[in-house]
Formats: C-alpha cells, structure tokens, sequence
C-alpha cells in the first residue's frame, strides 16, 4: 500500500463503525441489522436515467452484499480449509498437500488465490460481523484475504480495534485485537478462506519507548518505511518476539488457513537506496551499526581493508571504509546521461532509437563502480539476512511448509532477486493511475488523476509484471487496482484476472475490501465495497482466475540475467535500466508476455535475442485468448467458456461469428463487457451463461435538488488531468473528496450483444442487487434466430443493470 496513503489512513481514528446501504430502483429496503455492519434505507425511487453535463446517462444502483445470491454467488468456488489443504510450495507454484497430509507425494493439488486486502479495523470484526464478512468475501470469489495494516496504529480502541498494538513498548498486544482476530481466522477457514499474514507493515519504532537510540531532529519516531528495522539488532529481536507472539496467539501453528505470511511491505535498505531515502534509513546514531556491518562485510569478501582499496582504486592503506550514500553514486554527471535520467521508461525504445543500443547491464571496471557494485551487493546481503531470519522464525512456529517472502520487488529492484534468493515466492504491487497531489499530500480537497486505461496503453505494464518474476518460484500480486474515480477502472479485475491466469501466476489480492474502519458502501478511492463497477464483475474475475477459464500460454521464455548484470543494472541511477537492459540484451519487452509465459532466469545464460515486437502493435496471443489493439484501445479476451470486451468500443462492432458486442446511443464509447458459462461448458453449448457490463461509477453530488451524479471534471482546465467537481461549501479548492456520498450511479452503456448458440429457447433476466432475478427482457430485446442469441442491454431504466443472466432450454 502506498505510504501517504497509510499515513493518511493511521492518523484516521473514527468513533463508530457506519455501513450505508443505499435503496436503489433494484434494491428493496430491509431492516437494518444490529452490529457493527448497520444499513440505512431510503424509499425507492422509479427507475429513470440521468444525464450529466457531457450528456452521459447514469443510472442508480446499489448491491444487498449479505443477500447476495443467484448467478453473481461464487460460494460454489469455496470448501472448508482442512489439514489437506495446508499450502506448500512445489517448483514454482503453490499446492495443497491433499489428504495425506504430506507434501511432494501424488494427491499433492494446484491453488490459486485470489484474495483480497483488509487493513486497520477490518481485520477484527466483531463474532457476528466475522461471519457476515467471510461470507461476502466467498461470494464474491475470494479464497483468500491478506491481513494488513494490522501494526500500524498502536491505541487503546477496542470496539473495534484499529491495531493488535496498544502504545506500550514494542509489542505490547491488544488482547481484544487478538481475540477477534483469531476467531475471524477461523470462521473464514471454514468458508474456505486462506490468510496472508503480513508481519511489519506500518509500525514506527519510537526511540523512548522501544530503548533505542534517538533518531535525527528530535524525531518521537521512525519514518513510516525507513528500514532502519532491517539492520539495527534490537529491532530485529523486537520482530522476532513480535512474530513469535503473534503466531502463537492466532493458533497458526499447523493451521490449514495459513497460506503465506509477508515479513516486510515496501521497505528495504535497497529501497531506501534506490529511492534517495537514506538519511530516513540511516539515522545518525544508527549510522555506526551499519557501517560495522558494511566493514565486516569488507573483510570477508577481500580478507582486509588495503585489497578492497586496490580492487576500488579509490583510497589507500588499510583505513576502514566510510559507508556510502546515494550520492557516491551520481558519478555519471555527462548530459547524455543526465537526459537518459529525466526520460519515462515508456520512451525507452525512442531513446535506444536516438542514442543507440547502450546496455546498463553491462559492468563498468573502473574503481568506482567496483566499489558502488559491492556496496549494493551488501545491502542486498543485509536485506537477505534480515528476510531469512524472520523466515526461520515463521518456520519454527508454523512449520517449514508455509510460504514466505520478503517484501515488494518494487521496493528494491533487480537486486531483489538476490535478497529473496531465499524466500518462498515473489511478491509485487500494482497500480494503474494512482492518484496525484499537487500540493500537500493527500490533500482531501487538492488531488488529480489522469484517469487513464489498461485499454490506452496500461495494459503493457500489467504484462511487464511478468518480468519480475522468479522463474523458480510462484509470483503473487498482493496489491493491485485502479482506483476510484477513474473511469476505467471497471477493466482492472478481469483483465489482471486474464492476464495473470495466461502467465500462470499464483495469487491475485485486490487492494481492498473497505478504506480503513470506513464502513461505507460508496466508492472511496482505493474500495471494493460501494464501488460496484469493480464489484460486479469480481465473482467472473475469480473463476477466470481461479477456474482457468483462460489457459496458461503454452510457451514458456526464461529471460537470463545474471548477478553482474543485475548489479550492473542497480548501479545506474535510471529507473528504466532494468527496461533497457532486457531490451538491449535479450530482445524482450512487455509485449512478449502477449505470446507467451514470461520470467526471469537468475542463473540463466544469454542463448540469443527474442525477435522484437513493434511499438504500437496489435497483439495477438498465439492460441487466440488474446487481441490488444492499440490504436483502437480495445482488449478482447477469447476462450471456450468466456469474452470479454474491454475498452473504447466506440460505435464499432467487436468480436466475431461466435460473439460480439457493439455500443448503441450515446455514450463515452466505453465500456468493460465479461461473459462466463456458469455451467463448465463451452459459452456455445452453455445453458448458464452471466454477462457483466460495467463503465465508470460516480456517487452523488451533496446537496443536489435532483439529485444527480457528481461530475468528473478537468483539473484546473488542464486536459491532461481530472479530478471530482467541488464539495458544496468548499471553496476555493479545485478538487471534491473522493469518499462520495451516495446513492451510487453507474454509467449506462447501452449494448447490443450476439451470442451464438444451440439452445433452442433463451431467457434473459437483469439482476437486482441482490443478484435476483427481474422480469426477463421481452421480445423487443431480445431474439433467437438462426443459432443467434441476440440481446439488447440497459435499455430501459427499469431494465437496467450490471448483470444479465441468460438462461437457456437444451
């Protein structure tokens, strides 16, 4: 999770726990449960669409998550975790042990997880609110959650804890948190969902209460992030007892629902490096214990001080060597390279073009680079040591079967390879247009967005994540998404779903189910809940992912990129070396995780270039799962049980004979279109068949006599960003809050989509909220003729909805 963003949620500290559920044309009013989890209700409203200042029409919609049933109910996908399914790794994937109960043997069986994050208050629900939310989580798909955020606000609350911390000294256990912790870990075991245990997230160690050394500035506590936690030996001790605690207090030895656990979230001394965030990771006082392991690390690698002086060219006699800092680094000042620095790594391929094929993966052998090189390695020795002994301790409490990482590879780079060399899996975060402040940040009232599209262009980045994969090891994303108010971002579940699924990766966690303890069931930036776009179309995602409705690629590319070019590369102050490199040397772009499997081979040989695909290209994936055509920004996923239709359709006809979509009336040309057998047939021969359409969600505008969606707007005037129109009473300030009031509204996209098919006769029925059938679409919408399923959706207010469910007779 971004860290203004956790700083801004740690200083959150709400009384109450409040859940919105808005009455909507298609959600009946129902009486609101007593607990933590609450509902407010309003009397419903005729159906009608509303027009915004572009003229785009909306519609109101809410979704009932607790009477969730019916096609979009993906409760199926679940069992209960027993002993059998204790997690393991096998080569480079996860597996349950099967009934034996002994890993590597023959009933040993795949997993997947596609899970979702809770953080601060989310995770200790009261009994009764554990149950209602375990259930919500299996309906939608989820089988598994990531634990997160659970360190960082040390308080006292405990109705709900925010923390499992109390502001004693480090760790002193909120005994409310744990009890309510460990009883949620059991009911979601027996919904059939895993945990991802993350260890040190947000705490901040605190000098005069932690007996530590003080930190610069008078500093009460340590930057959120800054790794001094990595090396300094008493905070290293303080994890291992907060670890070994914790896991002993939550029952997790030999429990089946402990699928992973996460030692450190974006943060490492590499990181530190990379980013110019040293003076935060080495405090003064700090600074001695560092540079004793950096001398020591000297001596073993030259066996003195006057050898490592020869090898650097940089100094003489036996004087121990000072650490170094970033700006040791900065010795390539030429303009040429100062250019290269300010470029974005989207222009990459352009720079190659004008500058020639440089490799920063290839090693300098002046003195200066040596000595920069072994200082990075050091770091990442450093890193290694404090991720494997945390590992150590996760293995003697658990077992030695659990799976650990580190931390991010975002959070380190290429030299994470060598870090983690000894961890259990790959783990990484992604983000499609993360908000923006200007000004301070997290400004409530000063933000922008570019509000762009995996469709535009982004979607080459969700391919390049399979460049940072370890080809010996499973690869999760444990934070992903596109977060509200962009527009888009309804394309972001289906298509990592897609995409992951092709590369045969191994966990997917949404970031995240609800925004700190703000229960609301409107969209609020980073939120599932309220932003029903997203929502709509999480329980299709799950069995894409999860049930391979898209099959792995069937090649399989292991890119070499051994240690010296990996130092090399960390070396360069250019955040697109890696890019480059791999492009330089091996011929490889994101766009060849288009055609086939795509990872990284630490030990690997160069064995010759792959052929290089042209900027701007349409892809077309080798077995037909996949079309990406740029120029049009249109995505369309094809595979025997489910299509897809992602993008600006405009007033195009996409797909084919067997399926195909088209946008009819006005509208932004947008629109994110996923259709699924329910019935593990193929679509053609599917009697069970849901179709999902979903476009950009907005809340209401506070105050609106109608009322009506609150506008996306231009940033200031300026075309390249947007932002929400102003908060009523709000002055002077360009930007509206991103947690909106409700009702909800979803934008119409008016589509007419044709399905081949054997059925003889079809029903198609619109969902209510509850995932209920409406009245089915007459005669008007719908037609079967000549092996045709044709329907006409969102045509009427009244028959509006993000989910069609289509029903057929043999």
């Amino acid at each position: 999770m971004k860290r203004a963003h956790i700083e801004r949620l740690a200083r959150l500290a709400l009384a109450a726990w409040v859940w919105h559920t808005v009455a909507t044309t298609t959600v009946a009013a129902v009486a609101a449960p007593t607990g933590m989890i609450g509902a407010d209700t309003q009397a419903a409203e005729m159906p009608e669409f509303r027009r915004n200042d572009a003229g785009i029409q909306f519609y109101r919609f809410g979704i009932d998550q607790d009477a969730l049933s019916g096609a979009p109910d993906q409760s199926a996908l679940n069992q209960p975790l027993d002993n059998a399914a204790r997690l393991f790794v096998r080569g480079s994937h996860f597996y349950r042990v099967g009934p034996d109960g002994r890993a590597n043997t023959g009933d040993d069986a795949r997993v997947r997880l596609y899970g979702i994050n809770l953080s601060f208050a989310t995770n200790f629900p009261s009994d009764a609110d554990a149950v209602r939310l375990a259930k919500r989580l299996r309906k939608l798909g989820f089988n598994a959650v990531r634990l997160h955020h659970m360190d960082t606000s040390p308080g006292t609350q405990d109705n709900p804890p925010r923390s499992l911390l109390t502001p004693g000294p480090y760790p002193s256990f909120n005994p409310a948190a744990l009890a309510r912790l460990r009883n949620f870990i059991g009911v979601l075991k027996q919904e059939g969902i895993y945990v991802n245990l993350n260890l040190h997230v947000g705490y901040r160690f605190r000098p005069a209460i932690d007996q530590l050394p003080p930190l610069d500035n008078k500093a009460q506590e340590t930057e959120l992030g800054a790794p001094v936690h990595v090396y300094y030996p008493r905070m290293v001790a303080l994890q291992e007892d907060y670890a070994r605690q914790l896991i002993r207090a939550l029952d997790l030895r030999g429990n089946p629902a402990l699928a992973m656990v996460e030692i450190n979230n974006e943060s490492s001394l590499l990181a530190a490096w990379q980013r110019r965030e040293w003076s935060a990771a080495v405090p003064k006082a700090y600074e001695p214990e560092l540079k004793k392991q950096w001398q020591a690390w000297v001596m073993r690698r030259y066996g003195s001080y006057a050898k490592a002086c020869g090898a650097w060219q940089t100094c003489s006699g036996d004087a121990a060597p000072p650490l170094l800092t970033p700006t040791d680094a900065d010795y390539a000042s030429s303009k040429i390279a100062q250019w290269r620095d300010k470029l974005d790594g989207k222009l990459r391929s352009l720079t190659t073009r004008l500058l020639g094929p440089t490799d920063p993966g290839i090693p300098s052998d002046a003195g200066e680079a040596v000595r920069l090189r072994d200082f990075l390695h050091f770091l990442a020795d450093t890193d290694r040591a404090y991720f494997e002994r945390m590992r150590r301790v996760v293995h003697e409490e658990t077992d030695p079967l659990v799976p650990v990482t580190g931390t991010q590879m975002g959070y380190g780079g290429v030299l994470n390879f060598d870090s983690q060399a000894g961890m259990d899996y790959i783990d990484e975060h992604f983000y499609i247009d993360h908000p923006d402040y200007p000004g301070k940040s997290w400004d409530r009232y000063d933000w922008r967005l570019r509000d762009s599209a995996a469709s535009g262009g982004e979607v080459l980045r969700i391919l390049g994540l399979s460049l940072r994969r370890d080809a010996r090891k499973p690869f999760v994303v444990s934070e992903f998404n596109q977060p509200f108010p962009n527009r888009q971002s309804s394309e972001i579940q289906p298509l990592m779903a897609a995409i992951a699924a092709a590369q045969d990766w191994d966990g997917l966690f949404f970031f995240d189910y609800m925004d700190g303890d703000n229960w609301s069931d409107t969209p609020s930036a980073f939120t599932l809940s309220g932003d029903w776009g997203k929502f709509a179309q999480t329980g299709q995602s799950a069995l894409i992912f999860r049930r391979g409705l898209v099959a792995p690629l069937p090649t399989q590319v292991n890119v070499p990129l051994q240690q010296q070019a990996r130092l090399a590369i960390a070396s360069v102050r250019d955040i697109g070396a890696f890019d480059t490199h791999l492009a330089v040397a091996s011929g490889v772009t994101p766009e060849l995780a288009s055609q086939a499997r795509v990872a990284i081979d630490v030990n690997g040989t160069p064995q010759g270039k792959q052929t290089p695909i042209a900027a701007n290209a349409t892809l077309h994936s080798p077995n037909g799962q996949f079309d990406y055509a740029p120029l049009q920004r249109m995505i369309e996923l094809r595979t025997d049980q489910m299509r897809a239709f992602i993008g600006f359709l405009q007033t195009r006809k996409a797909g084919d004979a067997a399926v195909s979509a088209s946008l009819v009336g006005k509208s932004r040309g947008f629109a994110s279109i996923v259709i699924t057998s329910l019935d593990n047939r193929k679509l053609e021969a599917s009697r069970h068949v849901l179709v999902s359409l979903a476009a950009a969600v907005t809340g209401t505008q506070a105050g609106s006599s109608p009322q009506r969606p609150k506008e996306i707007v231009r940033y200031k005037n300026d075309s390249q960003w947007v932002t929400l129109e102003a908060d009523p009473g709000i002055t002077g300030r360009p930007s509206g809050a991103r947690d909106v009031e409700g009702p909800v509204w979803m934008e119409r996209s008016q589509v007419q989509l044709s399905l081949r098919t054997q059925a003889r006769r079809a029903s198609v029925y619109p969902l209510d909220g509850s995932g209920k059938r409406m009245a089915a679409l007459g005669a008007n919408r719908v037609s079967l003729a000549g092996g045709v399923l044709t329907i006409l959706m969102q045509a009427d207010a009244a028959e509006t909805s993000p989910w069609y469910e289509v029903v057929a007779d043999e």
